[in-house]
C-alpha cells in the first residue's frame, strides 16, 4: 500500500519559515526529512536549483516550489500558511500559501500530474479560502 502524498505532519499553518524563498524551502525540506521522506540536503539543493531555473510563485499569494530528486524516497506534497508572507518572484507579491512538491528521481509523469491538479484546484476562490482559514 502506498503512502499518502500529505499527512497531518507535513502541513504547518501561520509558520514563519524565515524572510526568504530559500529559507522556506530548506525549512520544507527540513520537514519532509523530518518525516522520512527525502534527504534534507539533497532535497533543499534540487528544490533550490529548480527554483533558480524559473520562479515558482503563481500570482494570488501561491508558491509551489517543486522538484525530481534522487534525495526523495516517498512522493511527498508539503504545505505551509506562511506568516509572514514571502517573495516567490510572483508579478503580484509576496505568498502566504506554499506547497512543496518533492518527487521521487523516476517519477516524471506523477510529478506533473501532482503539478497540474493542484494548480487547477488553487484556481478555485473556495479551496484557496479554505487553506487561507483552516484552523487544523
Amino acid at each position: 500500500m502506498s503512502e499518502p502524498l500529505i499527512t497531518a505532519d507535513l502541513v504547518l499553518l501561520d509558520a514563519d519559515l524565515g524572510s526568504t524563498k530559500t529559507d522556506v524551502i530548506n525549512n520544507l525540506a527540513a520537514l519532509v526529512a523530518k518525516s522520512g521522506r527525502a534527504e534534507e540536503a539533497g532535497l533543499a539543493a534540487d528544490a533550490l536549483a529548480r527554483e533558480e531555473k524559473a520562479v515558482t510563485g503563481l500570482g494570488g499569494g501561491i508558491a509551489i516550489p517543486h522538484c525530481r530528486s534522487a534525495a526523495v524516497n516517498t512522493n511527498t506534497l508539503a504545505f505551509a500558511r506562511l506568516a509572514p508572507k514571502v517573495d516567490f518572484g510572483a508579478a503580484d507579491g509576496p505568498a502566504d500559501i506554499c506547497f512543496m512538491i518533492a518527487a521521487s528521481e523516476g517519477s516524471d509523469d506523477a510529478h506533473l500530474t501532482l503539478l497540474a491538479m493542484l494548480a487547477r484546484s488553487l484556481m478555485r476562490a473556495e479551496f484557496l479560502e479554505g487553506l487561507r482559514s483552516a484552523t487544523t
